[in-house]
């Protein structure tokens, strides 16, 4: 059995307020999607990247209080994610479904400053290009070993 940080037993009838109850503490905007008696997503808007969290329980059968969530970052269309963490109410050694929530949030607030900081790096080599009359798209696909 797992408790929240208020020792709250996580059930499938409360993980969705614990999650929402941390993330407005948190001050973080969420969208609820694809909401079913199977489980939700919520897209969290934490900067220019979104932080997800798959919710998974089944309300049709009373006796079964099981409930998965994973966390992840989407960077893509395709489903691919720089960061993936699982949660499961019934695992003895998981961290706390807030200290989860952190780690996503976290992990997506780095990925944001990484993204700008390569944005400008970016920019910089499209100025350079300009600037000596290259063509920006053929220079970054050179196969040229800068590492030499």
């Amino acid at each position: 059995m797992i408790l929240n940080q208020n020792n709250m037993e996580i059930t499938k009838d409360n993980v969705r307020e614990i999650i929402e109850n941390y993330l407005k503490e948190l001050k973080i905007r969420y969208n609820i999607e694809d909401s079913d008696s199977k489980g939700c997503v919520y897209e969290l808007f934490i900067s220019s990247t979104s932080g997800f969290i798959q919710v998974e329980y089944n309300l049709d059968d009373e006796k079964d209080n099981h409930v998965v969530l994973q966390l992840f970052s989407k960077i893509d269309n395709y489903g691919d994610s720089f960061f993936h963490q699982d949660w499961d109410n019934e695992c003895e050694h998981c961290d706390s479904i807030e200290g989860e929530i952190d780690n996503l949030v976290e992990h997506v607030k780095k990925l944001n400053q990484a993204i700008a900081k390569i944005l400008t790096k970016i920019n910089q080599i499209k100025d350079i290009c300009e600037e000596y009359e290259l063509d920006f798209e053929e220079f970054i696909q050179l196969n040229y070993d800068f590492d030499e």
